[in-house]
């Protein structure tokens, strides 16, 4: 595993002691380490991505560097290795807003944040590495997250915690927006089953529109 460990991580979330993880500190932005990380790789889970939409308005660099220069990064060193299997995992928000009906993997990209538009180039390399080079690449796109350890930033917890503390909540536009949730088990359930199950080049979405 690695991971950067910026200002939403914290090994407090780790089993340092599983037989299975062995936790690597670094950016997936350092060529010279995940070059090394990826030797002897056959399969990728792609999680890194800054992914907070206000911050992303606030400072769209930092998207842009950790969810498309990360991404090429990695992709590139995969190719190299010859990794067998990359599962890039994306966002609904790519499709941008839904109005009617659901989206699925034919749905036009319309991000709408610099966040949404950093994932949706990260997701343009990713299929661009298996088009012109034939890695396995498999993309999910997933709606918003809940569970246990989340950032309190996030929407869920920071409700929770407003609530909690006797304050109120904040409204976002003017409350008529609809948003999908999946509990981070049964999103990294899913996940597993594209890693061992899907094929290569294919996009799973959950993003729905308003009822």
């Amino acid at each position: 595993m690695l991971d950067k460990l910026t200002y939403a991580g914290t090994l407090g979330n780790l089993d340092l002691g599983h037989p299975r993880l062995e936790f690597v500190e670094g950016d997936v932005c350092d060529a010279g380490l995940v070059d090394k990380v990826m030797a002897g790789t056959d399969q990728v889970v792609h999680f890194a991505a800054e992914s907070h939409v206000d911050r992303s308005i606030q400072a769209p660099a930092d998207f842009v560097q950790t969810n498309v220069v990360g991404t090429h990064t990695l992709l590139d060193a995969a190719l190299r290795h010859g990794v067998r299997t990359f599962v890039h995992v994306s966002t609904d928000e790519v499709y941008g807003s839904v109005d009617h009906g659901s989206a699925d993997e034919r749905w036009p990209l319309r991000p709408s944040s610099p966040y949404s538009a950093s994932k949706a180039s990260a997701d343009l390399l990713a299929l661009a590495q298996h088009r012109t080079h034939g890695l396995d690449v498999r993309i999910t796109r997933c709606s918003n997250n809940y569970g246990p350890h989340q950032f309190p930033e996030k929407i869920v917890p920071l409700f929770v915690t407003n609530l909690l503390d006797g304050g109120r909540v904040p409204l976002y536009g003017d409350g008529g927006n609809v948003r999908d949730w999946l509990h981070v088990d049964d999103h990294c359930h899913g996940i597993d089953l594209v890693r061992t199950r899907a094929g290569p080049a294919r996009c799973t979405t959950s993003a729905a529109a308003p009822s």
